[in-house]
Formats: C-alpha cells, structure tokens, sequence
C-alpha cells in the first residue's frame, strides 16, 4: 500500500471515525464507508516511493541529531546541577559527566 500525503491520511481517518459513529445517521455511516473505501482503493493501485531517496537522508540525519543531543545532554546536566531539588549524590554525578564531555 502506497503512502498518504498528511491531508489524505486525515481525510480517510475521518471517513473511518464516521463510518464507527453510533451517533451518526446510517445513511451517513454508509456513506463515510463508501468514501473511505474509495481512499484506501486509490492509494492501493499507486507504487510505492523510491527508498533511494529517503536512505540519503537518514544518512545526514543521525549527525545533526547526535550534535542536537549532546547540547540537550549538557544543558539537563547543567540544570541537573543547580537544581537544588536534585540529590547532592545526583548533582555530583551530573557534574562528573559534565566534566567529562
């Protein structure tokens, strides 16, 4: 099954919440089921997108997110250690790791 653009995705969502909803009128009910089955038709007969090009962007992905992420890591240890809520044992060991970065 091919992938749904966001929009598409929410539209055959809300086909299929009506097409459930006790509180809606049969007639609509059949008619949301009859939609939504029209949407997931469509998208069957439609190829699957190339994983070339996704592949190439997860490979630059995990260097900005690791640089992301030590920055996150530093300031939770930073706050870690003027947190005076934090336990002297805690604050101590965030002061270590923070030293070691």
């Amino acid at each position: 099954m091919a992938r749904h653009t966001g929009s598409e995705e929410n539209r055959l969502r809300g086909y299929k919440a009506a097409a459930h909803n006790l509180r809606n009128s049969t007639q609509a009910r059949t008619h949301a089921q009859e939609e939504a089955n029209k949407l997931s038709a469509e998208y069957e007969h439609e190829p699957e997108p190339v994983q070339a090009a996704e592949s190439s962007e997860e490979e630059e992905q995990p260097t900005m997110y690791s640089a992301q992420h030590e920055r996150n890591v530093k300031r939770g240890l930073k706050a870690a250690v003027h947190n005076t809520l934090v336990s002297e044992g805690a604050r101590q060991n965030a002061q270590r790791r923070l030293d070691e970065m």
